[in-house]
């Protein structure tokens, strides 16, 4: 089904809305405010990059090391061999000297050995960081599989248990990985709404749409419709875009009479007619 289907006729919904980037309406208080959740974000991965910087300057020096230890004690078994070569007066106490050398180029080698696991652990910690820290931001990046839940049921009350944690970009990774793993599941269009609602939540409009917009194309008949469709409304006036809003709106209030999103029509329309200054369209 598609929303030109869903419109009055006569009538035609922003169907290229993605493609064209309609208006994005914010307040001045609102571009503000994210401008100071951006620059908090960059504040913090630059801090997490220095962390991770200094943890790999110092496992480089490690490495440097512990090469020069290795070439160390290859000359040190070296200088061994040739002694074994040779029946030498001073055997004795050439062997004892060489033995001397290996135990201390083993006992430095055990300690290079545990430093580097040390900081290598401490890297794959603060790389951790760094992705927990941009999932938890909202971002959008691929999350650690292995972290995920093998059962599909599991699977998805972690997405919503991200959802209600206000974890947005964990919330869509998540789904992203669903998807993959379980495209025949029953509730893809439920997982849909999820999606588009996390959007809203970070008043990412143009993209929510297009998470509603597949959920009203694949799943026509979902029981998850009214709701996909208030939303849209409710993105599109956020957009300015009140005509498109209002055909929503419309359509919900005649086609499905008996759900309770009838009475959020209302006041969604209500809030459009007092804020006719917002309209673009």
């Amino acid at each position: 089904m598609n929303l030109r289907a869903i419109a009055l006729p006569g009538t035609m919904l922003c169907a290229s809305f993605l493609l064209s980037g309609c208006f994005f309406f914010t307040s001045r208080d609102d571009g503000e405010r994210l401008k100071q959740e951006v620059q908090h974000l960059q504040d913090r991965l630059v801090k997490i990059e220095e962390e991770t910087g200094a943890n790999r300057a110092e496992l480089e020096a490690m490495i440097a090391r512990a090469q020069e230890q290795v070439e160390s004690l290859d000359e040190t078994l070296s200088k061994a061999t040739r002694v074994l070569a040779r029946n030498s007066a001073d055997f004795g106490a050439e062997m004892e000297v060489l033995r001397n050398d290996i135990a201390e180029s083993k006992g430095t080698a055990a300690e290079i050995t545990h430093e580097l696991q040390q900081i290598q652990k401490s890297i794959e910690n603060t790389d951790k960081k760094v992705n927990e820290f941009a999932l938890a931001a909202g971002l959008d990046i691929p999350i650690d599989e292995s972290l995920v839940p093998a059962q599909a049921v599991d699977h998805f009350k972690m997405i919503n248990s991200s959802m209600a944690e206000e974890r947005y970009g964990e919330v869509r990774a998540l789904a992203k990985v669903y998807e993959q793993r379980y495209p025949r599941a029953g509730n893809i269009d439920e997982l849909q709404l999820i999606v588009g609602k996390s959007y809203v939540a970070q008043k990412r409009y143009a993209k929510a749409l297009g998470a509603f917009r597949r959920l009203a194309d694949n799943y026509p008949k979902s029981d998850h419709m009214p709701e996909a469709l208030y939303e849209m409304a409710n993105a599109f006036f956020m957009l300015g875009d009140c005509t498109d809003a209002r055909i929503l709106m419309d359509t919900i209030t005649k086609r499905y009479k008996s759900s309770p999103f009838v009475e959020k029509v209302k006041q969604l329309k209500a809030t459009i007619d007092a804020s006719r200054s917002k309209c673009t369209s």
